[in-house]
């Protein structure tokens, strides 16, 4: 068992990584002086392409799809709208905001629970959220001269990287509503399913470049990312994760999940993406600093009554025993 901790615990940072230098890889497509994929259709690309390897990875799996799981079809809309706002977002920024911009989803999940289930956020979260609010601001900006402060030139994309985090976090808080009892595997597979549909169906009928005005004369370098992007990124990193998460703490995974955003900056600084500032450095902190603040606590919350409610169950089965009727 505890060989299987560690491997689990390699398993996640190389997802982390993964899932690290996808928007660095991403915009280097986009970065391209003659752009083979616009965003929207570079989306339905790579789940075309995640689609067909989860298929195979997921094999015998599919006889467990019953009816309970068509609410993946209104969560997969969901997603689409996440993707959708992340990736084009993503065209006007730089891949650290984008991807430290997503990570809000985290802190986006108490609202939502509390506007779908009325579970109240915990004050922790609210705290956490009010933080990371103040570090997105700090990273969006440009230095600290309040006159000057938004003159960044990547506002719209930082906008759209932010909205694309509230999605997420919707997505997220549906999956934990309606999904309990449903394979993950299966679940994220049927969601990826409607978004390559309508991600299909959006950059056919929105975008302007779709698969190079639709000569199919992309370069093959965009081609082999697009689908190490679907493969990779996409299909074998949710796969492993689903595995890992059996044998690694909920701790363990909220600490370094958020942690994509410090690789897709390390990566994107190190190409040339983007240059290092102190908005990036302190902003990007406060985010990862509330975001671990609000998930550890409420672990650690979940935890503490669990214990209290499995105490007060042994109180009274005790009591009953000395006074049975």
């Amino acid at each position: 068992m505890k060989h299987k901790k560690i491997t689990a615990f390699i398993v996640l940072v190389l997802v982390v990584i993964l899932w690290g230098i996808t928007p660095v890889i991403t915009k280097a497509i986009f970065n391209a002086e003659n752009p083979s994929f616009s965003p929207v259709a570079l989306i339905a690309l790579r789940g075309l392409f995640a689609i067909a390897a989860m298929a195979i990875f997921i094999n015998k799996g599919f006889k467990k799809i019953n009816k309970s799981y068509w609410v993946a079809l209104p969560a997969g809309v969901v997603l689409s709208a996440a993707y959708i706002f992340q990736f084009v977002g993503l065209k006007y920024t730089v891949p650290s905001k984008n991807t430290f911009l997503e990570n809000i989803s985290c802190l986006t999940i108490p609202i939502f629970m509390y506007l779908l289930v009325k579970e109240k956020p915990t004050r922790a979260s609210i705290i956490a959220a009010i933080i990371c609010v103040f570090g997105s601001i700090i990273l969006v900006g440009k230095g600290f001269d309040l006159l000057h402060f938004f003159e960044d030139g990547t506002l719209l994309g930082d906008g759209l990287s932010a909205m694309g985090g509230l999605f997420f976090g919707l997505d997220v808080v549906i999956t934990k509503v309606f999904s309990k009892d449903k394979d993950p595997l299966i679940y994220v597979f049927l969601q990826l399913c409607v978004l390559t549909v309508i991600s299909f169906a959006y950059a056919f009928i929105f975008e302007d470049l779709v698969f190079n005005e639709f000569r199919l004369s992309f370069y093959w370098v965009d081609l082999l990312l697009a689908m190490f992007l679907g493969i990779v990124c996409t299909a074998v990193a949710w796969t492993a994760r689903a595995w890992a998460i059996r044998y690694t703490s909920a701790v363990t995974v909220s600490v370094l999940v958020p942690l994509t955003a410090v690789v897709a900056t390390i990566f994107s600084i190190a190409l040339g993406m983007e240059k290092f500032n102190y908005n990036l450095l302190i902003g990007g902190l406060v985010v990862l600093i509330s975001i671990v603040v609000s998930t550890v606590f409420d672990y650690y919350k979940d935890r503490h009554k669990k214990i209290v409610d499995s105490k007060d169950q042994l109180t009274e089965v005790q009591a009953n025993e000395r006074n049975p009727s």
